[in-house]
């Protein structure tokens, strides 16, 4: 058994700036494929077979490190840096454009504080939403739920 807890080697993330391919619902799909080129032929355009470059970005490039089991690692740079690209790259949230990241071991990450809290449930209801998205069985969730409350200390809001 290996003792490298998490092992990234040559991590890069590429996006293009504008493109928002993943909010696009069905109709929008459809439009963009069927009935857009159609309305082009009738109105007399010619239709564009490719659409111009997007801008783009890497938001990490050449990132590579190993953490041994009991090491701890710091994500420290400024805002742009890719310091949550890498850890939504960790966690499995989104796919490197380039390089490997191998983990060994449960990988949980914090990305961002009020992330997955949603406004019209109580502050119990919250806790267990997070326990799963955190990928915690309810057992393990009410096990720890005091702990939970105390550490967040919402103990005034747990049913508002």
């Amino acid at each position: 058994m290996t003792d490298i807890s998490v092992r990234a080697e040559n991590l890069g993330k590429w996006y293009r700036i504008g493109e928002r391919a993943h909010d696009r619902n069905v109709r929008e799909v459809v439009n963009a494929a069927l009935v857009a080129p159609i309305k082009m032929l009738r109105s007399g355009e010619r239709p564009r077979l490719r659409r111009p470059p997007a801008p783009s970005i890497w938001a990490l490039r050449h990132v590579s490190f190993e953490l041994r089991q009991g090491e701890l690692l710091g994500i420290i740079g400024l805002n742009g840096a890719g310091k949550s690209t890498l850890l939504k790259i960790l966690s499995r949230i989104t796919e490197p454009t380039e390089g490997t990241a191998d983990m060994h071991g449960h990988v949980r990450a914090l990305l961002e504080v009020g992330s997955g809290f949603h406004p019209q449930l109580t502050g119990r209801e919250n806790v267990y939403l997070n326990g799963a998205i955190l990928g915690m069985k309810r057992a393990e969730v009410a096990r720890k739920f005091d702990e939970i409350v105390a550490f967040a200390e919402i103990e005034r809001f747990i049913d508002t």
